[in-house]
């Protein structure tokens, strides 16, 4: 069995202090891994924990990756629909690599609408959207040229750097 624990990240205020020391006292007491969590807006009318000051969690995975050494860190989860989906494999890659290989990706498709309002996307799309974005990522981390045909993203003949360092790529959490 695996121990893991979501590092505070959000809440008012945020303390990055407190954030850091956290992810790094979890390391030390030996927990497997270290997670962070995803939301862009919050409605102000939600009463949620993460509603005000949560950390961009890429960023935080980035620095995570930097002042740890063994433990696994990951995102539960990065909402898919929110970004290109290229620019999450390249960012993914390059904490995988910065990391020696210890990511995790967590990935799903989203459930407040108003955040996708507010994004200008298309909330009933979100599940096709992810699990086209998961079918690229998966490709740009492991293939070395690629062209791609999908409803939302098209191109061809490319090439993906960086490679994640984990082989053939790093696990994806859905």
């Amino acid at each position: 069995m695996e121990f893991g624990i979501c590092i505070p990240h959000y809440g008012h205020p945020v303390d990055v202090s407190r954030t850091l020391e956290a992810a790094r006292r979890a390391e030390a007491l030996g927990f497997d891994s270290i997670w962070v969590t995803d939301h862009l807006l919050i409605p102000k009318n939600f009463e949620i924990i993460y509603r005000e000051h949560m950390l961009d969690p890429i960023v935080l995975l980035g620095h995570l990756a930097a002042i740890t050494q063994r433990v696994k860190i990951g995102a539960s989860v990065i909402i898919l629909p929110y970004r290109n989906p290229i620019v999450v494999a390249k960012q993914m890659a390059t904490i995988d690599q910065l990391s020696g290989g210890r990511l995790i990706f967590g990935a799903a498709p989203g459930w407040l609408e108003e955040e996708f309002i507010a994004l200008g996307l298309p909330f009933k799309e979100r599940g096709a959207m992810t699990d086209e974005y998961l079918r690229l990522i998966r490709r740009l981390w492991t293939e070395e040229r690629v062209s791609f045909e999908g409803k939302y993203v098209r191109f061809e003949d490319m090439v993906p750097s960086p490679r994640p360092a984990q082989r053939p790529a790093p696990p994806i959490w859905i």
